[in-house]
């Protein structure tokens, strides 16, 4: 009976152990970290909210039609530390962003966090991106996320 206890007990801290664990996604399980794009257009707005800030950046295709681009950066908490970031990268500024381009389909739910979709599903958006350095236009280039540099 004492072992039979001390198993569960050893599973259940296993379990709750992991749990953390699971919580927090994997950059490459979301994005293609071996390839690097660059996006060019004007910042719609940026929200600094957790888990992750975004910038909504408006650029235009190669059909010169108007698309909307999601760049998911790091966390605000990492953004406590460089607070010239909030002050830089508003709305309405042109920028040049390096971005990862996704490898698996997904979507921007209600609460603004990224998350992993079905092909199929109608939620799922093809212009969402993994966040790296941002250009502004006199040449000054920020860190918005541990993705790609210029």
């Amino acid at each position: 009976m004492r072992t039979a206890l001390r198993g569960i007990a050893v599973l259940a801290a296993a379990v709750v152990s992991s749990a953390p664990a699971t919580a927090h996604h994997s950059n490459p399980l979301y994005f293609d970290m071996t390839k690097a794009i660059t996006l060019e257009g004007l910042i719609l707005r940026v929200e600094w909210i957790n888990p992750h800030a975004l910038i909504f950046l408006q650029s235009k295709n190669e059909k010169g039609e108007l698309e909307t681009w999601t760049i998911q950066g790091t966390s605000p908490v990492n953004f406590a530390r460089k607070p010239e970031l909030k002050e830089r990268l508003k709305a309405g500024i042109w920028v040049a962003a390096r971005v990862f381009p996704q490898r698996n389909p997904l979507y921007l739910d209600d609460t603004q966090t990224v998350l992993l979709t079905r092909p199929d599903d109608p939620k799922t958006s093809s212009r969402i991106v993994g966040g790296g350095q941002i250009r502004l236009s006199n040449g000054d280039v920020l860190a918005f996320g541990g993705g790609p540099t210029f």
